[in-house]
């Protein structure tokens, strides 16, 4: 046995008795944040002007703030920001179009017998109303010579960035968005149509100074965002809600906002948070009083009812501002089992009746799949890649090599988790 349960079995029972002891601060953090939802700019030591707030989510775009920090994108008159506004659903449309793709994918395993990654791209295009029906497809794409298996720049020199880890992950999604913009070309125009990825729309690991520039280039602006434009021109055939659906969000970005409003230090949006308090430790900072350890979704948790909609918010992560108009903003919304976060670009948001579509159709999709787009789940099923699929697949692999008298090698430590020697 590799796992000591009975040692694990004690922790687990520490940490639920730590979890219990917590929770009574957790409640009151809650409240709070609630509070402070409905009232941004009312502070325990005083009201914090309009301007500053403003100032201060500026800041936070210009990363002097230690918090990743949403721009609230609605206001109320004399600018004052709106964050606890409760949308409800307009009517389904009688007709429309729900399509979804989703992608899975066989990493590159420096163990096995070929040098190559595999990933598979599902599909689910489902017809409501008068033209009722289902279409629901696979491709797989496999990769394997040495331009495919790597980013080189393109300016020369040596540098080369593999496709493998995340890479590969973000390459994925790419290639779901393509595939999404693909069938819509063949859709009829005049039909309503809710088109749905998994998952994020901000390339967040792209945020970071771990890829050099023609990395992001490649996989930005000669990729998402050209099928991003792709989606943006299908607007002239006909209304389109295009949106990426995440499950359980983990994201704090709108409790964010909280904590820059509260925060009671004089100079913050000049000097930043690490000046102020860049020593405190966990739970120890004042902005802590009404955010630690809550997400964004436990706040909207208690705001919206079943079926009902946040207000919008506009992300300020870094790889965003390069995004041109496909800038990614996002809301919350109650489906009735959980809170979901729903990302969508930022000429999605500026049409009223696009908007107004995708919350519509998203509940409806959430009600036939019982809680998640059903779309998405049929997207899933057919792009999804067991564990006995990737056995199959290096035997396929193996196989062929062979066949082909090419021989198929793999390392030592390979060999030893198929044939123990004990």
């Amino acid at each position: 046995m590799g796992l000591d349960f009975h040692a694990a079995a004690r922790q687990i029972s520490g940490m639920a008795s730590w979890l219990q002891a917590s929770r009574s601060q957790r409640v009151q953090r809650l409240r709070a944040a609630s509070r402070a939802l409905g009232q941004p700019l009312a502070r325990p030591h005083g009201v914090l002007e309009q301007e500053r707030f403003w100032q201060r989510i500026e800041a936070a775009a210009a990363r002097k703030v230690t918090w990743l920090v949403a721009a609230p994108a609605e206001r109320l008159e004399g600018d004052v920001p709106l964050l606890g506004a409760r949308r409800p659903p307009v009517p389904v449309p009688s007709d429309y179009v729900a399509l979804a793709t989703d992608g899975s994918q066989i990493d590159v395993d420096r163990h096995g017998p070929a040098h190559c990654f595999l990933i598979n791209i599902g599909g689910a295009l489902l017809r409501y109303g008068s033209q009722h029906g289902a279409e629901l497809f696979s491709e797989p794409h496999l990769y394997s010579r040495d331009d495919q298996m790597s980013i080189g720049d393109p300016a020369g020199g040596i540098r080369v960035q593999a496709i493998e880890g995340p890479v590969l992950g973000i390459k994925r999604m790419v290639m779901e968005c393509e595939a999404l913009e693909r069938r819509l070309r063949d859709l009829a125009a005049g039909t309503p149509v809710l088109a749905l990825l998994d998952g994020s729309l901000v390339l967040w690991e792209l945020s970071s100074d771990r890829y050099p520039d023609f990395v992001q280039a490649h996989l930005l602006e000669e990729g998402l965002l050209p099928a991003l434009d792709g989606l943006y021109e299908h607007r002239q055939s006909g209304p389109l809600a295009f949106a990426s659906y995440i499950s359980r969000p983990r994201s704090t970005e709108v409790l964010n906002i909280l904590r820059v409003a509260h925060c009671p230090h004089d100079g913050l949006e000049t000097k930043g948070c690490d000046f102020f308090c860049g020593r405190d430790g966990v739970g120890k900072k004042e902005c802590d009083e009404v955010a630690q350890g809550l997400m964004d979704r436990d706040l909207f948790e208690q705001l919206l009812e079943p079926g009902e909609r946040s207000a919008v918010f506009a992300s300020q992560s870094p790889i965003v501002k390069r995004y041109g108009r496909h800038r990614i903003s996002f809301f919350y919304v109650n489906v009735g089992g959980e809170i979901a976060r729903v990302e969508t670009p930022q000429w999605v948001v500026d049409d009223p009746d696009a908007i107004d579509l995708l919350h519509a159709t998203l509940l409806d999709q959430c009600r036939k799949g019982r809680g998640y787009p059903v779309a998405l789940q049929e997207a899933h099923e057919r792009a999804v890649v067991t564990a006995a699929d990737r056995r199959y697949f290096w035997t396929l692999v193996e196989a062929s090599l062979e066949e082909q008298g090419l021989g198929a090698s793999t390392s030592e430590k390979a060999r030893s988790k198929r044939v123990r020697s004990i």
